[in-house]
């Protein structure tokens, strides 16, 4: 059976660690270091389907929720495709063609 661990150095354990950095690094070595550490970094995406779809977050009160869930219930589709016509529909209205 294993020790459980002690408080004790906790704070220690969880200092940070120091770094040490050059006295006097050259201002033009930094400034490359910068430059290929940006390059380096690509911007985040967002998390896509296979087909390239993406997700969409609405918040909706809780009795629109289930408005439009009995929707669905009652035309025995899910509501993910209660939403996918919305967006069509919202679409048509500001004459754009269908996408969703």
């Amino acid at each position: 059976m294993s020790k459980k661990p002690s408080f004790a150095n906790l704070g220690a354990r969880l200092a940070p660690k120091t770094v040490e950095t050059p006295a006097a690094a050259p201002l033009a070595v930094m400034e490359e270091a910068a430059q290929a550490e940006t390059a380096a970094v690509k911007p985040p995406r967002g998390k896509r389907q296979p087909d390239g779809r993406r997700g969409i977050l609405v918040r909706a009160r809780p009795e629109a929720w289930k408005a439009l869930k009995m929707v669905a219930l009652d035309r025995e589709v899910t509501l993910q495709d209660v939403m996918t016509e919305a967006i069509n529909d919202v679409l048509a209205k500001h004459g754009k063609p269908p996408v969703a």
